[in-house]
């Protein structure tokens, strides 16, 4: 039988074992007795029956719906997660998800009334490099857990065709990757029969077939996982060959932080709620913040500074930027220069912490549920965050030196009650924003309105992985 070229969705969202219905092959149209008819006679040809309707049924319906469909997710799942060629991909996947999410996306594409609860297959599977050797072991799985529940060939042949052209949406094509040289890999690859734990070994070869096809990020993510088995001192002159053109990356110990309840998801950051004034000024300020003069869409930030007399300096602050549900909450963190801010990690699966920002590149490293780094960040500058693991998570830190902060709502809006009056420098920004809008305002005693007009041209979509490659589907 020959099959349409096929990717299955395995990173849908990374992305009951009952026993399929095996449903029959379509009536047969050969030639079938007819035992009300006369014998025929010699060289007369034979009489046939008429021709049994076809299936009108759909796909999903053919298959035998859902706990057929489950059943073949299932099984795919299992050899796929234990199949050497490929299982490292789910190292970090949710199983119970994932063949969940897989179901789903099977009965919807088969005409089944499923609703498929999962993103799309350009964005999640943005930024993984995916290759034809790991295409070819998914399709080989597939055709395995189809064939052990002896799904006839019509359908199989028509599940294939419908989600074969998924494969140029989410495989990279030839030429696209640059290997790591095999000279730098040559250390990486003489310390796997070195190391006394077999699965940090075959992590760490893994690493090195991963660079020599020039999956990067793939490559030091693996390597990321022996480290963290053997210890990072026992792998430490093989990571430049994972690690060169990433930031730098922070080996501090990790902690452990109690969860509590989640951060808010947009924005945290105000000076007037980090250092309340002990006296009211006589000074207020209300504005509105919009793009390029339509209403702005997503939060912002605007900083004062008075042109005259000696600055407040806002000392420095503790705050907690989460990763929970996979994304950073909260969104966009503004804190005075000094401050220290915890990463910690509230999910069930492995997650990173990086920025390429000249401000303060860094990479945090791969942890696990409960478990959190921190840094100090001393510079002042916007600061676009990232996980290497997952492309769609990203937020923004702002370390500033203004004495007057605040975020604006998502409609724009933002508000000062307590400012001396005089004249003041103001900078104001957005996500949507390559660099702050520069003004200057005065206020007067009672309240003040302004408009700002924000500049567009920020990096928007999914960030760069921790190399600098862009991980756009």
């Amino acid at each position: 039988m020959k099959l349409r070229p096929l990717w299955i969705c395995v990173w849908l969202a990374s992305c009951g074992s009952n026993k399929i219905a095996a449903t029959p092959p379509p009536p047969s149209t050969g030639q079938v007795a007819n035992a009300s008819a006369p014998p025929s006679s010699p060289g007369a040809p034979a009489p046939t029956a008429p021709a049994a309707p076809a299936d009108k049924r759909s796909l999903f319906e053919r298959l035998g719906g859902m706990p057929a469909i489950t059943a073949v997710a299932d099984e795919f799942v299992n050899r796929t997660t234990s199949d050497p060629r490929i299982k490292y991909r789910f190292l970090n996947t949710d199983p119970v998800s994932l063949k969940r999410l897989l179901a789903e996306f099977v009965g919807n594409a088969t005409g089944g009334q499923v609703a498929y609860t999962g993103r799309d297959m350009p964005t999640s599977h943005a930024g993984m490099e995916l290759v034809d050797d790991e295409f070819t072991a998914l399709v080989e799985n597939l055709i395995g857990a189809l064939d052990k529940f002896h799904v006839p060939t019509r359908e199989k042949n028509e599940l294939l065709g419908a989600i074969g052209p998924l494969k140029p949406q989410i495989v990279v094509a030839p030429g696209k990757l640059t290997p790591i040289p095999d000279a730098k890999l040559a250390k990486a690859s003489s310390l796997v029969p070195t190391l006394g734990d077999k699965a940090a070994a075959d992590l760490l070869a893994a690493a090195v077939t991963a660079g020599k096809r020039g999956q990067r990020s793939y490559a030091e993510q693996l390597f990321t996982r022996a480290e963290l088995i053997v210890g990072a001192p026992a792998l430490a002159s093989a990571s430049e060959a994972f690690r060169e053109g990433a930031p730098p990356r922070i080996h501090t110990a990790l902690k452990t932080m109690k969860d509590t309840a989640p951060q808010p998801a947009t924005g945290v950051g105000k000076s007037e709620e980090d250092a309340p004034s002990k006296k009211p000024e006589r000074g207020a300020l209300h504005g509105t913040l919009k793009l390029e003069g339509k209403p702005l869409d997503t939060i912002g930030l605007v900083m004062l500074w008075p042109k005259d007399g000696k600055p407040t300096k806002r000392a420095a602050k503790v705050r907690v930027m989460e990763q929970r549900n996979k994304a950073f909450a909260p969104h966009l963190m503004a804190v005075p220069v000094g401050s220290t801010v915890e990463f910690p990690n509230f999910d069930s699966i492995y997650h990173n912490v990086f920025s390429l920002s000249q401000p303060q590149r860094f990479d945090l490293g791969m942890y696990k549920n409960a478990d959190m780094r921190q840094m100090v960040f001393d510079k002042p500058g916007i600061i676009r965050i990232g996980c290497n693991i997952h492309a769609n998570m990203a937020a923004y830190l702002v370390v500033v030196d203004a004495p007057h902060y605040v975020i604006a709502d998502q409609d724009g809006a933002f508000a000062f009650r307590s400012l001396r009056p005089g004249k003041y420098k103001v900078q104001a920004w957005s996500e949507r924003s390559a660099e702050p809008v520069v003004s200057e305002i005065t206020i007067k005693a009672g309240d003040n309105r302004t408009e700002i007009d924000l500049r567009g041209g920020g990096a928007q979509g999914l960030t760069a992985d921790k190399f600098g490659a862009p991980r756009a589907p």
